[in-house]
């Protein structure tokens, strides 16, 4: 939980130093890097037992989670280059609620839980670390890619209606994949702290 508060902290401050820089794409990237170091130091070492175990039949592995971070980040980077397709409409960023800084906290909050959508549901119940790891790191390569190559200002005036009714910028939506591979990442966690994970 103290790692969380940490975690969090750094990363408000991030977002609000992006303030301060027109929101520059380096502070993107660095919210990107920071959720994949503490993903990638969560899962070192992890044996195929430890990948695989699932604390009751309701709970997904750390396999599960990673492969559904991966597919979900293939959707939601998805959603981003089809919404760069579409006219730029900045007209509508007064219509944006909120602050860059609360989609990662909101993104991250694991106090309300909900079922994933079927096409991002895990669909293995046996994983190896290395390939689901690959996996993982081809989709964020794909993924920085994009934020590198992408003037910022076009992210910022593609602008679209999220399923909760909001307008988000493109930017946001780049938030949204980092602050779900947290999300999930927490989780990660909480599997490695049930009591009856194998200490190898």
């Amino acid at each position: 939980m103290k790692k969380s508060i940490i975690l969090i902290a750094f990363l408000l401050f991030v977002l609000e130093a992006a303030k301060a820089t027109d929101n520059a794409k380096d502070s993107l990237l660095t919210v990107f890097k920071q959720s994949e170091t503490r993903l990638f130091n969560d899962v070192a070492g992890l044996s195929e037992q430890q990948v695989n175990f699932k604390a009751d039949t309701a709970s997904w592995s750390i396999g599960q989670c990673l492969e559904h971070i991966t597919k979900t980040e293939h959707m939601l980077l998805g959603m981003v280059q089809d919404l760069m397709k579409q006219p730029a409409n900045p007209e509508k960023r007064t219509a944006l609620k909120g602050t860059d800084s609360d989609v990662i906290g909101m993104m991250q909050n694991r106090t309300q839980k909900f079922k994933a959508p079927e096409p991002l549901q895990p669909d293995k119940q046996s994983y190896q670390l290395t390939k689901v790891l690959d996996d993982f790191k081809k989709q964020r390569a794909i993924t920085l890619d994009f934020i590198k190559n992408t003037p910022l200002d076009d992210l910022r005036n593609h602008l679209t209606i999220t399923p909760a009714k909001e307008y988000a910028d493109a930017y946001r939506m780049l938030l949204y994949i980092a602050g779900h591979s947290l999300r999930h990442t927490e989780q990660i966690e909480e599997v490695k702290g049930a009591s009856t994970f194998p200490k190898k």
